[in-house]
Order: structure tokens, then sequence, then C-alpha cells
């Protein structure tokens, strides 16, 4: 079965841990969050795009409190993305799926430190692997997550959007930059996926960016047939 476990220590923020192992990951949060980044699977099996927007990108008006968004299409992870102009956008893949890592500060590669912005893996083998359907994997994941972030999680919640089943709760991490993440889970039963998504921000800042968060979140589409 494939885990997909995302972690933050202290301001690293990092893209993507891909532990392909049994049920209990080894990369996996610890109660009193004191965990740490795997590498990636096969750092070289990426597809990086170029920093600026592709051709493709459009802008997006928002309220006059955010900052414009410019949509990015994303073939290669059958995706698409709203960001503020100025934002890194790493897309590519893993052994076993699609990556994506979106970040507010400059950087070049998933092992360059980052304190806002989002990463995300989709996962096309676990559910398979472990005979559940999607919905079930993703869930059976959320509440080992939830039980290993500790006390200050938030309760699970769930809802639908279209194919998707969406999973999420909060979590604060303690460090010398206080961070609060948020993990989304987007399952689709009729494609066996599972999209694991990792908002992160600096505490201090969590209200200010609630309203760019949600844009961002709400402007990830996935293709509901892949």
């Amino acid at each position: 079965m494939v885990l997909l476990i995302l972690v933050v220590t202290g301001v690293r923020g990092h893209a993507i841990a891909a532990d392909i192992s049994p049920p209990t990951p080894t990369n996996s949060r610890s109660s009193d969050a004191d965990s740490s980044h795997a590498a990636p699977a096969n750092p070289t099996n990426r597809l990086i795009l170029p920093l600026q927007p592709p051709p493709t990108a459009t802008t997006v008006p928002t309220n006059s409190s955010q900052p414009a968004l410019v949509s990015h299409d994303l073939p290669e992870i059958h995706a698409k993305i709203l960001l503020p102009k100025d934002w890194t956008l790493i897309p590519g893949k893993l052994l076993e799926g699609e990556m994506l890592l979106a970040t507010k500060e400059k950087i070049t590669g998933d092992t360059d430190p980052w304190t806002t912005g989002l990463s995300m893996t989709i996962d096309r083998n676990g559910a398979k692997d472990s005979g559940q359907k999607a919905t079930d994997y993703a869930m059976g994941l959320a509440r080992e997550l939830n039980e290993k972030a500790g006390d200050e999680a938030t309760p699970i919640k769930e809802s639908q959007s279209g194919a998707f089943h969406e999973i999420s709760f909060e979590f604060p991490v303690e460090g010398d930059q206080p961070l609060q993440m948020t993990e989304l889970m987007r399952a689709n039963d009729s494609t066996g996926t599972v999209a694991v998504i990792l908002w992160q921000s600096p505490k201090a800042e969590v209200l200010k960016l609630e309203p760019l968060k949600e844009s961002i979140l709400a402007g990830l589409k996935l293709d509901p047939n892949q």
C-alpha cells in the first residue's frame, strides 16, 4: 500500500515525502509535532517547469484585499491552479503519481525552506493496492494522521464536491516559526485516486491569509476522469 505523508518541521516546508511501504509509514508525524521530512522517492524523476506563468496562464480578478490570481494549466498532472503571479510553481512526477509545490517564497526545489503555500501528491495506486474504495482509503489515512497530529488537531470534516469526496482537518506545528497546517484529501471513487494536499502558513498570519487560502484551494481543480 502506498502512504503519502506530508510533514513540516520549524520553518522548513517541503513538498512531498512518498513512502512506498507497509501500512505503517516510517515518516509519519509524531504527537509532539517533532518530525522531519523524508527525501523524495526519486528526486531526478521530476518535470520542473519554469517559475514564470506558462503561455496559457490567465489572470483571475479577486476582491480588493487579495492579490490577482493567475490561472495555470498543468497538463502533466491533469490539474489547474490559481496562484498570485509572483509565487513559485513546481509541478512534476514521483514514481507513484504526480506532485505539485506552490509557495509564496522563491525556491528552486522541494529541499528549499518555505513557510507559506501548499504541496500535493496524487496517489493512484494506494486504494487499489489496499483493496479499498478511494474514499475509505483516504479516510483511514486522515484518521491516522489526525491522531498523530495530537490533541490540538481539529475534528475531521467531510464534504462532497462533484466526483471528489473531501476530507480535511487542521493542526499546528511549533518551532522557530510556528505554523498552522490544513490537511485536505480529495478522493475519487470512480478513478481510485486520492489527492493529498497540505497547506501551511505562519500562525500569526492565519486570519490574514485565510481568504487567499480558500481561493487557492477552491481554484485547485483536478480532472475527475484521471
